[in-house]
Order: structure tokens, then C-alpha cells, then sequence
């Protein structure tokens, strides 16, 4: 900061956060560029060279970055980073709890389904925190942190169990189709294609059952939890060999009330709970997916017409190509 800009030593705690929060493209060039001499010497001169010379950021290195750059970009006792989009012209400095930014985040995602399907009917809010992901020091070390609702948490477990119970009862693949990788502008086309040795029919018809079964389930779960009323969060360690990763996961939006980002790591502490309830409620959501799915796949093993197909409207993903660009 002292050769890119050393007043920001002089200014106060609340300056120090809203230029962090906001910090200025000119800056964040030549701080970028200091910061990767620091750290690295000659080996790296800026992120966009090495992606664009398809070199792999080792990570080690990436962590390295994170961790020094947290003090200047987060907020509170903790230099709290949520490492989302939050809004045109807003910062998490607009947000004082968990429950302001995910309510906000939350109007704004209904919303936009309003827009997409005028038949759409709102739904109440009862949190909606889906692994957003977040960075800050936990006890002063570095951590990674992923934010869930329990009934998000419990969905993202049934649909990696899912995914590998269908896998064993009807092996598959992803191969490019013919219009993957094209490019359209700035974009370029995204475009991969089931391959089941002859099964996509049956195949697909299960992933659609499959994925109607877990949407209900998430509806279901986000109200009990809701009504449960818990005002808990539970805290599991998902930390890799090179890496500090946490997954905070809350009860409920009362919950979420309760927890500041300028104070996250003191007031998760004062209303957590003990994973051994949250562990329960996995094993039963993946009991009943389990049976779901064998019970699904046992009658189309007997009933399926690969003559007739479900009507389903196929959409064209296209993605930027500097979209990848600022992912780390």
C-alpha cells in the first residue's frame, strides 16, 4: 500500500474499509502488481498473463495471494470477504447482517423469475444462503468459508449422492456436442451432450424424476427448518491438505439476523450448535433419495418407451470469454 497509496495508512478505520470495499481499477492494477513482486518475484507478474498463458496458478500460491490481500478487502474483526456478486453500485459495507445481504440477494433473484415467467408465484423468504463463499481469518488464521441454509446443505449432499447412485445404475459420460466451443462474439458456446451407450432416453428421464424429487424436498426442507426455528449454525471442517476450508451452515433466517459481517466469527460462536443433529437429518434425506431413486429406476427399467419423449425446452448456455479471468 505505501507505493501504491500511502495516505491510506493516515485515514481512518472507516475510510480504510470503504476504499477497500471500493477499491479504484488504477489501483488495484498497481497494487496487483506490487503485491505479485512481493510474494513472487519475476516467477508472476500478474494473474491475467498467467491464465492467458494457460499456466496453472499453483495453490500454494493462490492462497498466498488471498490470504495477503484479505486485510485490505474485508470488513470487521475478522477482514470478512464475501466473495459474491452483491448488486450495481453496492458493497458489503451496504449490509450490516447475514439475513440484510441474503434478503436483499433474495428479492432480487425472485424477481428476475418474475421477469423470466409471469406465471411464477413468489415464495416466502426463509433464507436462501446456497454455498456462497466467503474468506476471512478464523483465530487469525486464514480460511475459506462456504455459506449454506441447512435445507441448501442437506440439498447439495442429496444431489452428490444422487448423482452417484444414477452413475451406478446407468454408467455415462459428457462428450462435446457439435456446437461446443464455438464462439458467438465474446462469448463462446457451451455445449456437452449425455452419452449412455444407448440408455440417454432412460437416462434423462431418471436425472428429470430425480431433480423433481430433490426441488420438492428443497421446498419442504426450507419450511421445516424455518418453522424448527433453531437460531443455530453449525460449523463442519472441510479442510484439504493445502487449505482451511469451513462450511457455515444456518438453521434459519432468525439465524442469519443474528450474525454481522463485522463481527462473524463471535456471533456464529454464540449460537452454534452440536453437527450431530444437522448429521442426522443427512442420513435421513439420503436414506429417502436412495429408495427414491432405486424404486424410480426399478420401474422404468419395466416401463420406458424410448419412443416417446418428454417436451423440454432446450436452452443455449453461451459464456464470456474473459469470464474465468478474476476467478480466484
Amino acid at each position: 500500500m505505501m507505493r501504491v497509496r500511502p495516505e491510506f495508512f493516515s485515514w481512518s478505520r472507516q475510510n480504510r474499509e470503504c476504499y477497500g470495499a471500493n477499491l479504484p481499477e488504477t489501483d488495484r492494477h498497481r497494487l496487483d502488481a506490487a503485491l505479485m513482486k512481493e510474494l513472487f518475484g519475476a516467477r508472476m507478474r500478474s494473474w491475467k498473463r498467467e491464465v492467458d498463458g494457460n499456466k496453472r496458478i499453483p495453490l500454494r500460491e493462490l492462497n498466498r495471494w488471498n490470504e495477503a490481500i484479505l486485510p485490505l478487502v474485508g470488513i470487521g474483526e475478522d477482514c470478512f470477504y464475501l466473495n459474491e456478486w452483491l448488486g450495481s453500485n453496492k458493497t458489503i459495507l451496504d449490509f450490516s447482517t447475514l439475513r440484510d445481504y441474503d434478503e436483499d440477494d433474495y428479492g432480487y433473484q425472485e424477481n428476475a423469475r418474475k421477469r423470466d415467467d409471469s406465471s411464477y408465484a413468489s415464495k416466502p423468504y426463509r433464507g436462501s444462503l446456497y454455498l456462497t463463499w466467503a474468506r476471512l481469518f478464523v483465530d487469525w488464521k486464514f480460511t475459506y468459508a462456504t455459506l449454506s441454509m441447512a435445507a441448501g446443505y442437506l440439498i447439495s449432499r442429496l444431489e452428490e449422492m444422487a448423482t452417484d447412485i444414477i452413475e451406478m445404475n446407468i454408467s455415462h459420460r459428457y462428450v462435446p456436442g457439435k456446437s461446443h466451443g464455438k464462439a458467438k462474439g465474446e462469448n463462446f458456446q457451451w455445449d456437452m451432450r449425455l452419452a449412455a451407450d444407448g440408455q440417454e432416453g432412460l437416462l434423462e428421464e431418471l436425472q428429470y424424476r430425480v431433480f423433481e424429487y430433490i426441488h420438492a424436498r428443497y421446498d419442504v426442507l426450507l419450511t421445516d427448518w424455518d418453522r424448527a426455528n433453531k437460531r443455530g449454525v453449525y460449523w463442519v471442517d472441510t479442510s484439504e491438505p493445502q487449505e482451511r476450508n469451513t462450511h457455515f451452515i444456518f438453521t434459519d433466517k432468525q439465524a442469519l439476523s443474528a450474525v454481522r459481517f463485522r463481527s462473524f466469527v463471535r456471533d456464529c460462536r454464540a449460537i452454534e450448535r452440536g453437527t450431530d443433529e444437522l448429521n442426522d437429518a443427512v442420513t435421513e434425506e439420503e436414506t429417502k433419495v436412495k429408495a427414491f431413486i432405486t424404486q424410480q429406476h426399478r420401474e422404468l427399467l419395466q416401463t420406458f418407451d424410448p419412443k416417446i419423449k418428454r417436451l423440454r425446452r432446450r436452452r443455449k448456455i453461451l459464456i464470456h470469454k474473459d469470464a474465468f479471468e478474476d476467478f480466484k
